[in-house]
């Protein structure tokens, strides 16, 4: 597919990569920045190059239609996987919208959705579903993380509350792991994202709130089935128990990690980023910038960056006539000039 999307706001992002690399711009998100800033310290700041286009209908809603159904499906928040070959898995959340305007109430999130691709932009092809509850079950299964292990593939997904663990040999039929606990992370825990670190610890990242504030939180292991829970790597001044925040994704560029984080709650589309050289700790005083994504996730493919949008609540700002389901645009990355001294 070649649709794309042009809206102003997601032009925006070009135009503050310009001002970056002329050195006029220093942070784009609205909170205060106390830390010296981004120009100065040479650090390499996002920005999306173009427009988003159009890539995946939700998995799903083709075999739906072609029983006589007509309802409209969505995707949301998602996960990309690159295998030995190069070929790109796309797992995620995809459904048909409730019949009633409760979005997210029991029963309204059944499938796990998979789809594959040899480049970003397609063409894809829709897959069997990765997970799927019965028809009518009341519960919900959310946001899905696979990663590469040694014997086969992991899928870290979110089921009710806390997050649930399923195994795969070939990345097309997955058996839960019923004998592994629960993680809770805290209050509204969903969203994983797991970072394997240079020296084997596995870091899982998850939405939550946590002492009444919306936070990261953060949970490590040496095998994938033993978690001890960590500090939120990202703890707000924002008092919502749930959590305001959605859809983290850490990202390591170079020696650095970048904290991708939707802050849905306060405006659809608005992802903001933060810098670290500690996977284990972002300051929300301190973020870097903002791209206008939602449920974002950065796509690595043939030394290029990429980064995704979706989400359920689209229609209420995408343009006429724009398709749901997956979006992708290119992520660049602008390294400011450092300053000299006088």
């Amino acid at each position: 597919m070649s649709t794309s999307f042009g809206r102003r706001r997601f032009m925006e992002c070009g135009a503050a990569a310009l001002a970056l690399t002329s050195g006029l711009a220093e942070s784009f998100a609205s909170k205060g920045n106390n830390a010296p800033p981004a120009r100065e310290k040479g650090i390499a700041i996002p920005w999306i190059k173009g427009t988003f286009r159009h890539i995946l209908n939700p998995p799903g809603m083709r075999d739906a239609r072609a029983t006589g159904l007509k309802e409209q499906w969505y995707i949301n928040d998602h996960c990309f996987l690159v295998d030995a070959s190069e070929r790109i898995h796309w797992f995620g959340i995809t459904n048909p919208y409730p019949q009633n305007s409760d979005l997210y109430g029991p029963g309204t999130h059944h499938h796990i959705g998979h789809a594959v691709a040899y480049h970003p932009f397609g063409p894809w092809e829709e897959r069997a579903h990765a997970l799927a509850l019965p028809e009518g079950a009341p519960e919900n299964v959310g946001a899905s993380f696979v990663l590469r292990t040694g014997d086969g593939f992991l899928m870290v997904f979110g089921y009710n509350t806390g997050f649930h663990f399923a195994r795969s040999s070939d990345l097309n039929t997955w058996q839960l792991l019923a004998e592994l606990p629960v993680l809770d992370l805290g209050q509204g825990t969903r969203d994983p994202c797991v970072l394997q670190l240079q020296d084997g610890v596995y870091l899982l990242y998850g939405a939550c709130g946590h002492e009444g504030r919306s936070a990261v939180a953060l949970a490590s292991s040496n095998d994938l089935t033993h978690w001890k829970q960590e500090e939120p790597a990202l703890l707000t001044d924002i008092p919502v128990s749930y959590g305001a925040l959605e859809s983290p994704c850490v990202y390591q560029r170079e020696n650095a990690y970048y904290l991708f984080v939707n802050y849905s709650h306060r405006q659809y589309e608005e992802t903001l980023v933060f810098h670290s050289n500690n996977p284990r700790r972002f300051d929300w005083q301190s973020p870097l910038c903002t791209v206008f994504a939602h449920a974002g996730k950065v796509l690595a493919w043939r030394g290029m960056t990429y980064i995704s949008h979706c989400g359920i609540e689209d229609r209420h700002w995408s343009d006429v006539n724009a398709p749901y389901g997956l979006w992708l645009a290119e992520l660049r990355w602008a390294k400011p000039t450092l300053l000299r001294e006088a």
